[in-house]
């Protein structure tokens, strides 16, 4: 029997998971179908991948579905939920497993992001801008970070396509954790430029203590500067991205998922990279 189960990053923040688990009731109803769904988190809080698994299991699952409800293709995607997947496949060898993708480089994201800018007050139309139609005007788009450049670099290209669809002069990009530049170092590179108003863009899906160190920085270059920074709200579980986490279940259901690994460092066990060093 058919289940699919979604995985998501986990908070300390209690708001932060209830919004991944009322998002998920909402995604469970594009597959009526599979009559077997199941939510849990990678850390943070319960429950874990282990009893997720369990739980499909108790139920009669013997094909799982796992997806993780991430934003950008990382760690977490590439080896953490893997290796638990891996474990639960020993345990369990007579359930299949399929892994899907995350959420990636989506037109609903940057639908998104501009429905983001619109409620901080930014006004501009769905067409795409001309340039001489771009006004002084920053936006400053802050991801989670991680050590992967498949990550980063895709960051980069979110932050290049709401370039193209917002008439704004500057698009940047800076991240909390793990790469650079850091939020200071992002904060920085902004003041330097002539713009006196900029908006800030949380990249991530639920609210949490990431939130809150960033508003305070802000707070601080608010009064440090003479810029005007607009903090936006984060893109968090929206009703758009239902859609999108649909597709990412059909794709695994019809084992069609296609994953951009080209310049990942994780692709390979430490045996072929020994062999490819030698």
């Amino acid at each position: 029997m058919q289940a699919i189960l979604y995985i998501g990053h986990g908070s300390r923040v209690r708001a932060g998971n209830e919004e991944l688990r009322l998002f998920i009731e909402k995604a469970k109803g594009e597959h009526p179908q599979v009559t077997i769904q199941e939510c849990c988190f990678l850390e943070l809080t319960e429950p874990t991948i282990e009893e997720g698994v369990q739980a499909c299991i108790n139920q009669g699952a013997t094909s799982i579905a796992v997806i993780p409800v991430l934003l950008l293709t990382a760690m977490h995607a590439k080896v953490d939920i893997p290796e638990e997947i891996n474990d639960m496949k020993k345990k369990h060898p007579n359930v299949t497993f399929s892994y899907g993708r995350p959420i990636g480089i989506d037109p609903t994201v940057i639908d998104i992001v501009k429905d983001r800018l619109r409620a901080a007050g930014m006004a501009f139309s769905n067409k795409r801008p001309k340039y001489e139609e771009r006004k002084p005007i920053s936006i400053l788009l802050v991801g989670r970070g991680s050590s992967d450049p498949d990550q980063t670099s895709d960051l980069m290209k979110i932050a290049r396509l709401i370039w193209e669809y917002t008439p704004v002069d500057e698009v940047d990009v800076c991240f909390l954790a793990a790469t650079r530049p850091n939020v200071e170092e992002g904060l920085a590179r902004i003041n330097r430029l002539p713009n006196d108003l900029v908006y800030v863009v949380p990249y991530l899906l639920f609210t949490g203590v990431l939130m809150k160190g960033l508003k305070k920085q802000l707070d601080e270059w608010s009064k440090q500067t003479k810029k005007d920074f607009v903090l936006c709200d984060y893109l968090g579980f929206d009703d758009q991205l239902i859609s999108v986490v649909a597709t990412r279940v059909q794709e695994v259901l019809e084992n069609d998922v296609q994953v951009n690994c080209d310049t990942c460092s994780f692709r390979y066990s430490d045996a072929q990279k020994a062999g490819t060093n030698a």
